[in-house]
């Protein structure tokens, strides 16, 4: 962080189901230009906490800002246009548009068209696959190249920050490379990227810093290397810890 005011903060953040409460007081940090990662074990709260700052969920209590205003309550598209890239998990193409018009569709909130249209061009000679298949309807790509498509999709929004849900559920370990491949360079171009992952070992070895969460709750934090293979790693992630 550098002493610098982060990008990101969530204070003490509470988020209920009904009965359940599935984020119970989650505070973290993302300053600008790092790679965060939150990992834990299913149902640990992560997506919660994305959708949540995305502005998908309203908060049950807790704070969250962005680049020093707050922004917990707001809606999803207030929240892309201050400049935050929401990329859900379970790859949420539009199946019926055709792969150009998918990515047509992240730059929807930019008025720099020419900029915009130079960008979509750059994605395209970064992934191939989607200008040989920019015709073509996205349902019809495979689970990797339709994660390269929502990658895309949403960073065409030019968002200071990028926030990926499970980026490499269900795809080849090939395909896992590239996408953190691209991650990792998106980062040294300045992007922030906030990142859930299961994988801790992928998301370890990617990210700056990062938070195990579970049960909703933060357990363990710090700088990736420091974690790896910390003595009080496994009792966090696996909720062994009061």
């Amino acid at each position: 962080m550098n002493g610098r005011a982060p990008l990101l903060s969530v204070r003490d953040l509470v988020v209920r189901y009904g009965a359940i409460t599935a984020l119970d007081g989650v505070s973290l940090e993302v300053g600008e230009g790092e790679i965060v990662a939150i990992i834990g074990p299913n149902g640990a709260g992560k997506s919660t906490l994305l959708s949540t700052v995305a502005g998908l969920r309203r908060p049950d209590a807790g704070g969250i800002s962005f680049a020093g205003t707050p922004i917990a309550g707001g809606a999803l598209e207030g929240t892309v246009r201050r400049g935050i890239a929401y990329v859900p998990e379970g790859r949420h193409v539009f199946a019926g548009l055709t792969v150009l018009e998918n990515l047509e569709l992240g730059a929807t909130v930019r008025r720099d068209r020419a900029e915009a249209r130079a960008h979509l061009e750059s994605f395209l000679d970064a992934f191939p696959i989607l200008r040989e298949r920019a015709g073509e309807a996205a349902g019809r790509l495979s689970g990797g190249e339709q994660q390269m498509l929502v990658i895309a999709r949403g960073l065409l929004s030019k968002p200071r920050l990028l926030m990926l849900d499970e980026p490499s559920l269900g795809l080849a370990p090939k395909i896992v490379d590239q996408v953190y491949e691209l991650v990792t360079s998106l980062r040294r171009d300045g992007l922030t990227v906030l990142v859930v992952e299961q994988n801790a070992g992928r998301a370890l070895a990617a990210a700056d810093r990062t938070y195990v969460l579970n049960a909703g709750r933060v357990r363990l934090q710090g700088r990736s290397a420091e974690l790896t293979g910390a003595p009080d790693f496994d009792a966090a992630y696996f909720g062994l810890k009061d």
